[in-house]
């Protein structure tokens, strides 16, 4: 009961401990388990630790998980060894190639167009009629 004569729903938190020291199987003072038991909120906590412990007893421990393999020094100077030699082929055939590759010179292409004789357009393959005021119409400039 608090001082206005109302239950507390929240437990006193000394109390508590005073139940959790017991669950644990701690020593406890003998009046302060009885005072803690008198509140309802630390009985209905007491049963809530004993549920919870039982629950947790009833479960199997965990099987060991078995670590990662270490490798042997042997396989990482193969992986080290393997990883220093394509590093050296890349920088090798890209220094090679650097040497090597010379610009190319300029395409020379001349281009000649001859003159020789009439140059008459191709012959249409559609005549299309303009007809003044009908599908065409002039225009001065400024208009």
């Amino acid at each position: 009961m608090t001082e206005n004569g109302t239950h507390d729903d929240q437990p006193n938190e000394a109390s508590c401990l005073v139940v959790a020291a017991l669950a644990d199987g701690e020593p406890v003072d003998a009046a302060a388990l009885r005072v803690a038991l008198a509140d309802p909120a630390v009985r209905e906590y007491l049963i809530d630790l004993v549920v919870l412990r039982q629950s947790v007893g009833t479960l199997t421990p965990l099987s060991a998980m078995p670590g990662r393999v270490r490798r042997s020094l042997r396989s990482r100077v193969a992986w080290l060894t393997a990883a220093a030699a394509v590093v050296f082929s890349l920088t090798a055939g890209y220094l090679a190639g650097q040497r090597t590759v010379q610009a190319a010179p300029a395409p020379n292409v001349e281009t000649v167009v001859g003159f020789s004789g009439s140059v008459s357009a191709p012959k249409p393959t559609r005549v299309v009629t303009l007809r003044p005021g009908v599908n065409w119409t002039e225009k001065v400039e400024g208009q």
